[in-house]
């Protein structure tokens, strides 16, 4: 039978971004329909166990250090399958065992894709597939035991994640209506912010910048890498028109509005009636407004389970198109520990993914997380999910939490007002968070109180301190602290955050360790069903963060000769160290915060909420000699 917390989290939704007026995350529930029909075909994955994880581990230093000869000399997923993935005996063994019992089955890199009659799957595992509804419109099979594999499976370490309950949730929130007739800025040193404000104020290369590539001049514009947007939900090319023509795109620049690259469904995709559909219309239109020139693709995941999660992941290191990629999804590390789960350890779910991440970055992809919007605060209690009242407890969110993955919180952006003019200089940020009231989440029945939106940041309890990490101010000298680096974010989720009446309306509770009633709060603006009924709107989360930070990316792979980087904390860290020690400031540091347990800002060097700090985007591309973009709407900066 399934544990209390199994259940609770079958309540959970997928998406905090909504329409019209702003719900709390837990706006859509999921629950059971029915028992799966017998003769419905489902699909699922088969994973087998890496080989040789030490040479694994030892490959990867080589592959991301300078002095080595094998640096950056990345693995293609043939390369990676037959030096770690399981040996083709066992493939073999395993697929015929499944074909035996009557299933189809499509060999990957180190997992077995697999299809066939639900009632013979349940006889195989020996469990019951339930239909159960992930979003509006949109279902998933979950199990209601964990699947028993048949002992010729077992002997060769298969396992199914595929039936996982868990649902993760995306990070952001639309916090003012959508509006069709958005035309100027408000004049606010606070936004709500567009593309090309983000650009200027975090000195991105000017429009008119080029760079060398193998000999070759080019615009500084991301042209020439391919960057993923990982999303349980399709977009439409016309918001992402409406996006660039209201800021005159083709008028300043000369140039078509740039377009989505390319889609990639799997297991059937979202649509476009997800939940996530705002979330993400909101990470493609950051990662492609910041990197204009840069391909673009979506992976489109029916809902955010960990097996369509799973299935993400493993399609896009298995096609390996894509440099480096962008999830606005998490959920609390701590829901995969036993105590958690009925005594069920579910931490494999977690380690099975870290695999996917090692050899992504075995074969140069990077990896993007957004950290999570509770701030210090992530997690719900076991009372809790078992339909009573209680209260948010310190956690992390997981997949930012994996080291080989950069987590990426961040701030409320503030830049200068010049009178008659679009200028968006950055003036300060600051990561002062919101005091939420109570409210329930996953729908268990019960209330979680003492929430905080902001960043996420705080220390695994999986993972251990990473040697990126090593002599940072972290706070910890045992585990993994997140974030790692912060971009725009924004704050004052208006009906989710204690208020005032009046203006300003967040000011952090008024809370002296929180800024002292500091009220500077921002978001960005995102076009969804333009012309459709729907419009300009402003988004805040550290959804906003993580893609945005996926352009900058873009722009650095570009500027190191379009090579991909792999793992970036590496780099991350490299460059924080040089500037604590004197060097070219690439990350604004100094970021005051507050995150509902302590202020984030540990040190100079260090901050719970941004991590090492946000970028000055030319100088972390060290490509300081290049021009920056100016003002909105001008030719350095369409």
């Amino acid at each position: 039978m399934q544990s209390p917390l199994k259940r609770s989290l079958l309540a959970a939704t997928c998406c905090a971004a909504v329409f019209g007026a702003a719900l709390p995350p837990a706006a859509a529930a999921t629950r059971f329909i029915a028992r799966a029909e017998p003769t419905r075909t489902v699909a699922f994955d088969v994973t087998l166990p890496l080989r040789d994880a030490a040479g694994l581990d030892a490959l990867l230093l080589q592959l991301h250090n300078p002095a080595s000869k094998l640096f950056h000399r990345w693995l293609t997923p043939a390369e990676f399958a037959q030096r770690f993935g399981p040996d083709s005996a066992t493939v073999s063994r395993v697929a015929n065992a499944l074909r035996a019992r009557g299933f189809n089955v499509a060999v990957q890199t180190r997992s077995l894709h697999v299809t066939g009659a639900a009632s013979l799957t349940e006889a195989t595992f020996a469990t019951h597939l339930m239909i159960a509804e992930a979003d509006a419109g949109h279902t998933n099979i979950v199990s209601d035991a964990a699947p028993r594999m048949p002992d010729e499976l077992a002997a060769s370490g298969a396992r199914i994640f595929s039936f996982s309950p868990h649902v993760a949730h995306v990070f952001s929130r639309q916090v003012t209506p959508l509006q069709a007739g958005v035309d100027a800025r408000s004049g606010s040193a606070i936004g709500p912010y567009w593309f090309d404000d983000l650009k200027q104020a975090y000195s991105y290369p000017s429009a008119q910048a080029t760079v060398s590539v193998n000999g070759t001049t080019q615009k500084l514009d991301g042209t020439g890498a391919t960057i993923g947007i990982l999303m349980a939900s399709d977009v439409r090319d016309s918001d992402i028109k409406a996006m660039f023509d209201h800021e005159k795109w083709t008028k300043i620049s000369g140039t078509p509005d740039p377009k989505l690259f390319q889609r990639v469904a799997i297991n059937g995709g979202g649509g476009l009636s997800s939940d996530a559909f705002g979330e993400a219309s909101l990470d493609v239109q950051q990662a492609l407004g910041g990197a204009p020139g840069a391909h673009v693709v979506l992976y489109n995941i029916p809902n955010l389970s960990d097996g369509n999660i799973l299935a993400g992941y493993t399609a896009i290191v298995n096609q390996n198109i894509v440099d480096a990629v962008s999830s606005s999804f998490g959920a609390c590390e701590l829901l995969y520990f036993p105590k958690f789960n009925n005594g069920q350890d579910e931490r494999d779910v977690v380690r099975n993914l870290h695999e996917l991440f090692l050899q992504g970055n075995a074969q140069g992809i990077s990896f993007l997380a957004s950290s999570g919007d509770e701030a210090g605060l992530e997690c719900p209690t076991l009372k809790y999910a078992n339909g009573g009242n209680s209260k948010f407890v310190k956690g992390v969110s997981t997949p930012a939490s994996d080291p080989n993955v950069t987590a990426v919180g961040g701030t409320n952006l503030v830049t200068n007002v010049t009178a008659g003019s679009l200028d968006s200089s950055y003036s300060t940020e600051n990561a002062w968070s919101d005091p939420e009231v109570p409210y329930d989440p996953y729908q268990t029945g019960g209330l979680l109180r003492g929430g905080v939106w902001g960043a996420g940041g705080g220390y695994s309890h999986l993972w251990k301190l990473p040697e990126f990490q090593n002599g940072f101010p972290t706070g910890s000298t045992k585990w993994r602290a997140l974030p790692d680096v912060g971009m725009q974010v924004g704050g004052c989720p208006k009906n989710l955050a204690q208020i005032n009446k009046t203006p300003p309306y967040c000011t952090g509770g008024n809370n002296p360790k929180n800024g002292n009633g500091n009220a500077d709060r921002s978001a960005v603006e995102v076009a969804v069903n333009v012309g459709l009924g729907g419009g300009f709107g402003g988004f805040i989360g550290t959804s906003v963060a993580s893609p945005e930070f996926l352009s900058v990316v873009a722009l650095l792979i570009e500027a190191h000769g379009n090579n991909r980087l792999g793992n970036l904390n590496d780099y991350i860290y490299s460059l924080a160290k040089g500037q604590a020690s004197g060097g070219p400031a690439f990350y604004h540091t100094g970021i005051p915060g507050y995150n509902g347990l302590v202020n984030t800002l540990l040190a100079p060097s260090y901050s719970l909420s941004t991590g090492v700090g946000t970028p000055v985007v030319n100088s972390f591309l060290i490509e300081t000699s290049v021009p920056a973009a100016g003002v909105p709407q001008t030719p350095s900066n369409p």
